[in-house]
């Protein structure tokens, strides 16, 4: 069964006890405008979850380990099994910021 992207945010609510204890509670519980601040914080500080939140901090020792140990470049999603590789890097997503700063 795949997650729609509504299903896995309210997941992700529930896990870390925001707004009850099922989806069909916090569905309940959370307004919409409390839904929007969330959603909002999650897009700016990433993923609720610490456990996901400690997998990317491990990936990304491991990966810098493994490139520092090799010379090459890594994939550090290669080290990060639950996260799907962004469709931009963050350098793209930098260099249009900037670019929207100057304009």
């Amino acid at each position: 069964m795949d997650l729609e992207s509504d299903e896995e945010f309210f997941c992700e609510l529930v896990i870390n006890g925001i707004g009850g204890r099922t989806i069909a509670e916090a569905k309940a519980n959370i307004s919409y405008p409390e839904l929007k601040i969330w959603r909002a914080y999650r897009a700016k500080r990433g993923s609720l979850f610490f456990g996901r939140r400690l997998e990317q901090s491990f990936g990304r020792y491991h990966a810098d380990y493994v490139a520092m140990k090799t010379g090459k470049e890594v994939d550090v999603y290669k080290f990060m099994t639950h996260e799907d590789a962004p469709e931009t890097s963050f350098e793209e997503e930098r260099m249009k910021a900037i670019k929207k700063k100057s304009q």
